[in-house]
């Protein structure tokens, strides 16, 4: 099945099994993701896809997450026992591989990874990684973001550049408020770092 038809079959699917906040959040991410691909002269198709997949279990609860954490074998950390919603990335890429029968590594990685991104994120993902932070409720939710989702359409900015200040706005952000940064968000920022020196 070509990436178009799957957007589509999956699309489809979404719309039958999440709440409308999540679909309608999805979408705006998908077509975030989509453009962020397109003003840089790349293929867009794997980022709706993963715009539209990312939170395809964001609407359970504390008790799904927790439970299928431990179907799945999951190392749960005390940060992620604390906030389980934290699990909802890893959670919901095994949902889309069981019961969306999406087996594509990039997908999964990218969905299994949103929350922090991840080092070997494909342009794709990072694109999706953006969109999902900046997507416009979000910047509703909180204008700070509003520079970051200008400097989004400077097409001569790469997008991990975009992911590293995304990345640098939330760990400044959870600091600020005295909170614990996660492990992977620490390594997925130091990761884009080195590539810049």
């Amino acid at each position: 099945m070509s990436t178009p038809e799957m957007i589509s079959t999956f699309s489809r699917r979404l719309r039958a099994t999440v709440p409308a906040s999540v679909l309608e959040h999805s979408e705006r991410v998908a077509k975030l993701a989509g453009e962020l691909m397109s003003m840089r002269g790349e293929a867009s198709e794997t980022a709706i896809l993963m715009g539209l997949a990312h939170d395809v279990c964001r609407h359970f609860s504390n008790e799904e997450w927790l439970r299928y954490a431990k179907e799945l074998g999951l190392l749960v950390s005390d940060l992620e026992r604390r906030h389980p919603v934290l699990l909802h990335g890893p959670i919901g890429a095994s949902v889309l591989k069981t019961s969306f029968d999406i087996q594509s590594k990039e997908v999964l990685q990218a969905v299994y990874y949103h929350t922090y991104g991840y080092p070997t994120f494909s342009n794709s993902a990072w694109a999706m990684f953006i969109a999902d932070k900046i997507e416009p409720q979000k910047i509703q939710e909180n204008a700070r973001l509003s520079a970051i989702s200008e400097l989004s359409l400077d097409t001569s900015r790469p997008l991990s550049e975009i992911a590293l200040a995304i990345l640098d706005f939330q760990i400044d952000d959870l600091i600020g408020r005295g909170r614990k940064v996660h492990s992977l968000q620490i390594a997925a920022r130091n990761f884009l770092v080195s590539e810049q020196l």
